[in-house]
């Protein structure tokens, strides 16, 4: 017998087949699905409140002619075109998934972008739920009435899928209207649903204060086949048919004027190894069924950095996506450069104050030593004070920290979370434990000793954790120097902060190395770049300047860095 949640499962999933799974026969019979004007399923339903009167001519937007003009008073900086509506972008693109208002260095950072010729936006809905693209309908907003630019020269990119709470409490109201999604954990879902899409879209044109999205892309829909609630899991067939939906809605917002084109950001579309990969040609193919049309699929977008190169690697059996959305006419965005995912690590490429990390790391060791011993004395006392020798054994962290500081120091993000998450939470409850342990008992003579312990205790703990953190960050910082170090010999074309391609106030050389990398590539469009102040602009637009001097042979010495094999996806 099934239970009631498998029931309810059920039933949400098997709604939405019936909903999304529109009859292809309907559609190619009726031209009115098109129009939205009559018939049943997604497409009456989810095109109604959508402006109609407003044409794609009317609506403000990135233009060709604009774009070419702005781009032409920045010869340094590089530039793309996208192939199916003749926009010219600037090889470098302003990502902004951690920018708000609330930040005054946010803004002079997108400011500056703009000035030194960055005329690419990249931000979704989700970013901070809504944040950053109200940071940028402010920001941009400002620079047109300042005529500082103009909206037909900016190409502004935003995305939808990921339905995340505010708070630990998930807003179940949100998916009232959504009858197809797929609940990733009890606090995300994902949806792709028309329904989803063009409330989305209408929130996003709100917040950017915006007629039209140059570009709108479906957000990491692979997630989706993650589900934990759909009993047998949200298979890849269905998610294909749901992707092909969502085009074929996507063509009527074309139609309205809403957005100029649309496509995929994805974290695996471009490796077909993964468990959780879609495939280009596949989704290409679904156009035969389900009718979206190809000259509306203007984009992708996927991860490179040194490390992770599967995007531009051909294989024997396979072509890169690069390779393939160029037979396709489709413009590639690349996002992550600076955060990479080697060997199952999270590597953060940057590598600022390397002139005194010797030093630094001299003084961490010697504090780090007295840290440990001071937190051992403390565990050695309180066997001395309490009875309870199961709860005096609770205390044995020194030990615990200091056998584990090398293995904590290989992946300083994993550390930085064990630490945080898991770590300083355990200390806390047992000595919340310990403190009502003593507290109940009137008569004991240390009771203040021990309060006073436990007090110290903490603190003590808390100091080396972070300690230990920062040890580990100088650890990592350790092994981008080297990296640093080798690439610059290995390719003379890098910037650098010293020698004949030296580049004044150059804030981290591993980060300009791997922005010009990614940017140097032929096929790659643009390279969205977290740039959240303006000293991190003044890198990237660096960065972006000299990747002309990367050739392909420069390309091909770089990959075969012996610091940066054996850590594709391959």
């Amino acid at each position: 017998m099934l239970s009631s949640f498998s029931v309810h499962a059920i039933q949400r999933y098997q709604k939405p087949l019936s909903r999304t799974l529109t009859s292809v026969a309907f559609r190619q019979a009726s031209p009115l699905w098109r129009q939205g004007v009559t018939g049943t399923g997604i497409a009456n339903s989810a095109h109604v409140g959508i402006q109609t009167s407003r044409s794609v001519h009317s609506a403000a937007a990135a233009t060709s002619d604009a774009t070419a003009a702005f781009m032409s008073k920045h010869p340094a900086l590089p530039t793309a075109t996208l192939p199916k509506r003749g926009l010219v972008l600037s090889k470098l693109g302003f990502g902004a998934y951690r920018v708000n208002s609330s930040q005054s260095a946010h803004r002079a950072a997108l400011v500056k972008a703009v000035q030194a010729g960055v005329n690419v936006i990249d931000t979704s809905s989700h970013f901070g739920h809504g944040a950053s693209e109200k940071f940028i309908g402010e920001t941009l907003s400002d620079l047109f009435k300042q005529d500082a630019i103009k909206r037909e020269q900016i190409v502004v990119v935003s995305k939808a899928g990921f339905i995340l709470p505010p708070t630990t409490e998930f807003p179940t109201q949100d998916l009232e209207n959504v009858p197809s999604y797929a609940a990733i954990s009890s606090t995300s879902y994902h949806s792709i649903h028309p329904n989803y899409l063009k409330a989305q879209i209408s929130q996003s044109l709100d917040r950017l204060k915006l007629d039209k999205l140059d570009v709108f892309m479906l957000n990491n829909p692979e997630r989706m086949l993650g589900d934990r609630m759909l009993p047998g899991g949200f298979s890849k067939s269905r998610l294909y048919k749901e992707i092909a939906e969502a085009f074929a809605y996507l063509d009527t917002e074309v139609e309205a004027g809403r957005i100029g084109g649309y496509g995929i950001c994805s974290n695996a579309l471009h490796i077909p190894t993964t468990e959780d990969h879609l495939s280009l040609k596949t989704i290409l193919k679904t156009r035969q069924d389900f009718g979206w049309k190809l000259e509306n699929f203007v984009a992708v977008q996927a991860p490179l950095n040194l490390f992770e190169r599967d995007l531009v690697t051909d294989t024997e059996s396979t072509k890169s996506l690069t390779a393939e959305a160029k037979e396709n006419d489709i413009f590639v965005f690349t996002n992550r450069p600076l955060n990479a995912i080697a060997a199952g690590q999270i590597v953060t490429l940057e590598n600022k104050g390397q002139h005194n990390r010797q030093e630094n790391s001299v003084k961490l060791l010697e504090t780090l030593d007295l840290g440990f011993s001071s937190l051992a004395n403390m565990e050695l006392d309180i066997k001395d004070m309490i009875e309870e020798e199961s709860l005096a054994m609770k205390f044995v962290w020194s030990e615990v920290l200091s056998e584990n500081l090398s293995r904590l120091s290989s992946n300083y993000f994993a550390a930085k979370h064990f630490l945080e998450r898991e770590v300083l939470p355990a200390i806390d409850r047992d000595l919340k434990i310990l403190e009502d342990s003593t507290r109940d008992q009137p008569d004991l003579e240390d009771k203040d000793t021990i309060l006073t312990w436990i007090h110290r205790y903490r603190r003590e703990a808390q100091m080396l954790t972070k300690d230990i953190g920062l040890f580990c960050q100088l650890d990592s910082d350790k092994r981008n120097d080297e990296l640093n170090l080798v690439l610059g010999l290995i390719c003379r074309g890098f910037v650098s902060d010293v020698g004949e391609n030296k580049v004044d106030n150059i804030g981290s050389p591993l980060s300009t190395k791997s922005i010009q990398y990614c940017i140097a590539h032929e096929n790659v469009g643009c390279t969205l770049v977290g740039m959240r102040t303006p000293d991190y602009v003044h890198d990237a637009v660096a960065a972006a300047e000299a990747s002309r001097r990367l050739t392909k042979r420069d390309l091909g010495l770089i990959e075969q860095c012996p610091l940066l094999l054996n850590t594709t996806s391959e």
